[in-house]
């Protein structure tokens, strides 16, 4: 479903679905520009989403239909926008690879290298892959510790007296949490 649109040049995902258990009984596809996006600020936004009128409806019915066929219960062809091949190829030559995202992966976690680096390393490497800023900064952010990790050293001097209270009753805390006495 996705490579023909792609082919046709536009985007397809997936909007609503009815299950009966594991099993998908009802399915509807919409273009990317479909539905209509309403903003929770007064920031000034764009948006890809236009409410472009193209769907597709799916079913498997269970009775009478002993090879689980699906079937196409209506098909609006009818795009508000331009159909753009080459946007569709665009985005698809721009994404990383496994292999890329793996060397991200590593050079964040493990060498601790900013994104500047990161790009060098990554333009010497696959010459041939395009990278993009925007792209790069997101994958490094996917991969980097956050901030509410419980592995600072605060948090191992807590747990680490919290042990020491089970282990030993006359380590006593007071209302703040602070140890009064031994």
């Amino acid at each position: 479903m996705n490579e023909w649109g792609k082919n046709k040049g536009f985007g397809i995902i997936k909007d609503r679905v009815t299950k009966e258990g594991d099993y998908i009984r009802r399915r509807t596809y919409i273009c990317e520009h479909g539905k209509k996006y309403t903003s929770n600020s007064n920031k000034d936004t764009s948006t890809k989403k236009i409410s472009c009128p193209w769907r597709l409806n799916a079913s498997c019915s269970k009775e009478n239909n002993p090879n689980s066929s699906v079937f196409i219960n209506k098909v609006v062809d009818e795009h508000n926008h331009e159909l753009n091949i080459e946007a569709i190829a665009f985005r698809e030559s721009k994404r990383f690879s496994n292999e890329i995202l793996e060397d991200i992966q590593f050079l964040t976690n493990h060498c601790k290298m900013g994104a500047t680096a990161q790009r060098r390393y990554l333009e010497a490497k696959y010459p041939t892959h395009p990278l993009y800023s925007r792209d790069l900064y997101a994958a490094i952010q996917k991969f980097r510790p956050t901030t509410k990790s419980l592995s600072n050293d605060a948090a191992k001097m807590s747990n680490w007296l919290d042990q020491q209270k089970e282990i030993d009753s006359r380590w006593i805390w007071d209302g703040i949490i602070t140890l009064c006495r031994l």
